[in-house]
């Protein structure tokens, strides 16, 4: 969930990172996460009223609910939301000189058309790839485009995606047993983290975490996220022997290196700042891996 306290406190607990990139991204896009925050508490968005059927077919991994009951995206206020995302990411000192003036004469109305945003309420993750297709060999795709736009989207699917979570998790049962989805209920986007958090009830708890809408869902504590292998002896965890909080779950099944936080309490978790901070420690890893095969 877009949330300014939740998103301040993961800042605060990661300034003092010890991996100087990490701590430069974080003041890059911080401004803009906590903009989209305010413009998300601002938009006083209302999910849609899905079945308890729909929910059951979500929870189990056979429909997506935003392409049973899509949300809708006003042009005119997505527009008026991406530019305010756009102008705080464009506040800092690290975009300067001709890559400013470049990110500052970008048209986002071509990326705001009826047709793009019908299909961004119900598949956003679609319309992301839209969006590579429109742009081209755009050289801001990566670094302004995709950023700028993704966070303007979550704008609108976050409550969508808080209120699916919570009908998801309320369904499950601890006697019910299945293979939790490894893409979003949701939107069907891949999961970007998970966390590991202490409940009074159940012990501890994992749940996979969409950045792409903000949902989140169970999963299985021995379970590639990635590829759902759950053969014990496939899979461990990798961390840095200063911060045994944040660690990758390696499998060698897929070679996926998913980056799981062992937060405590949820109230200490936040995805969004989450996914930043775990760069540094995913790259790592992909230069050791890289180094081995060479």
């Amino acid at each position: 969930m877009l949330n300014r306290k939740s998103i301040e406190r993961a800042l605060a607990r990661a300034a003092g990172h010890q991996d100087e990139s990490v701590v430069a991204r974080l003041a890059l896009f911080a401004p803009a996460l906590l903009k989209a925050a305010d413009l998300r508490a601002q938009l006083a968005a209302e999910a849609p009223e899905w079945t308890d059927e729909e929910i059951e077919a979500a929870r189990l991994g056979k429909e997506t609910l935003l392409s049973l009951r899509p949300v809708t995206i006003d042009s005119e206020r997505f527009l008026q939301t991406v530019d305010a995302i756009a102008a705080a990411l464009l506040d800092n000192d690290e975009i300067e000189g001709d890559m400013l003036e470049a990110c500052r004469a970008i048209d986002w109305t071509r990326f705001a058309s009826a047709e793009l945003l019908e299909s961004a309420g119900r598949d956003p993750m679609g319309y992301l790839h839209a969006v590579e297709v429109h742009a081209g060999e755009d050289a801001l795709l990566d670094i302004f485009l995709l950023p700028v736009l993704g966070l303007a989207l979550r704008v609108f699917l976050d409550e969508a995606a808080d209120e699916g979570s919570r009908r998801i998790a309320r369904t499950g049962t601890d006697t019910t047993h299945h293979n939790r989805p490894l893409h979003c209920p949701v939107c069907g986007s891949d999961a970007a983290v998970a966390s590991v958090t202490d409940t009074p009830l159940n012990g501890h708890i994992k749940q996979l975490w969409c950045t792409c809408c903000g949902a989140h869902w169970g999963f299985e504590r021995i379970r590639c996220a990635v590829c759902g292998d759950q053969a014990v002896s496939d899979l461990s965890y990798i961390h840095d022997e200063t911060d045994e909080t944040r660690r990758l779950h390696v499998c060698a099944g897929c070679h996926a290196a998913f980056p799981t936080i062992f937060a405590g309490e949820e109230l200490n978790f936040c995805a969004d700042v989450e996914q930043i901070v775990m760069t540094g420690l995913e790259l790592f890893y992909q230069n050791a891996v890289e180094g081995k095969e060479a």
